[in-house]
């Protein structure tokens, strides 16, 4: 996305957001009681999804769901015990945003929080923004929509050639995972759509032009650039690593419940313009 949004940490508490800081606002009276009701739903399953897990490790989930709140963004933090997330109804009201757009940047937010290494230096309290990209496709938009329609949510929307190839190649085309991967690719174009209004990049970043940087280090602080993100949400679609794995909960280990090098994985990697592919070491 960008302006970088530079987190405010503190001893026990991170702040982080899918959504680089901005200016926009969409004032309620965009879109009706109905289209509330559903802000209020997607909010909902990402919580339900994760509570359990979240709990099961003596942390408090507070999930803020602020619908009157114009801003287009969300964000996450640590203060203790409590493991927060808030996402704003302006966020919804944001024209290029579709429901599951919406859950995408819901799931970001819990990535950030319980997503594993890479992490924000120096505290190493919340999974950096590469980070909680890839789990919020290839972990938590996948446990949130499993068991739905998938064929009618996806409709008539056109699909992307390669995004029928790739998902074809990492999943059975009689399979639900397959069906889901094809989602994720409509879901990541709206992504895409989102990030070059609030960005005003020249171009939408698409996933059949990847970045070709390779770097020499993680980006461990910050946002990777528009088309690496993109890429990076791709490459989640694609991982065979079932979402029911869990990432480290501690924030020490780079491959625990990811595609990896390490763990012999070929086709849903983190993408090389912002992740050094490493063991897992405790830093």
């Amino acid at each position: 996305m960008f302006k970088i949004l530079i987190p405010f940490i503190l001893i026990q508490f991170s702040f982080a957001s899918s959504i680089p800081e901005n200016d926009l606002l969409r004032p309620v009276l965009e879109k009706s009681d109905e289209q509330k009701e559903n802000f209020f739903r997607l909010v909902g399953s990402v919580e339900r999804a994760y509570r359990e897990d979240i709990e099961s490790y003596g942390k408090t989930l507070v999930v803020t769901s602020d619908w009157e709140d114009p801003k287009v963004n969300a964000s996450a933090w640590k203060k203790g015990v409590e493991y927060n997330f808030k996402i704003y109804g302006g966020l919804y009201r944001f024209e290029p945003v579709t429901d599951d757009a919406f859950l995408l940047v819901a799931c970001h937010e819990v990535g950030h929080l319980i997503g594993g290494a890479p992490t924000y230096k120096p505290f190493n309290n919340a999974s950096s923004e590469g980070q909680a990209d890839y789990f919020s496709v290839s972990k938590c938009f996948r446990r949130v929509i499993r068991g739905e329609d998938h064929e009618s949510v996806i409709g008539n929307t056109p699909l992307s050639p390669l995004a029928l190839s790739e998902c074809a190649e990492s999943f059975a085309t009689n399979s639900e995972q397959y069906l889901i991967c094809l989602r994720t690719s409509v879901a990541i174009v709206a992504m895409a759509k989102t990030i070059k209004a609030i960005s005003d990049i020249p171009e939408v970043p698409q996933i059949d032009t990847p970045d070709p940087y390779v770097r020499m280090f993680i980006i461990f602080n910050g946002y990777p650039n528009p088309q690496c993100r993109i890429d990076t949400l791709f490459a989640g679609s694609l991982c065979q690593v079932s979402s029911d794995v869990e990432n480290d909960f501690d924030l020490l280990l780079y491959n625990q419940g990811n595609c990896s090098v390490e763990g012999g994985d070929t086709r849903g990697l983190r993408p090389l313009c912002w992740y050094v592919p490493r063991s897992d070491i405790q830093e």
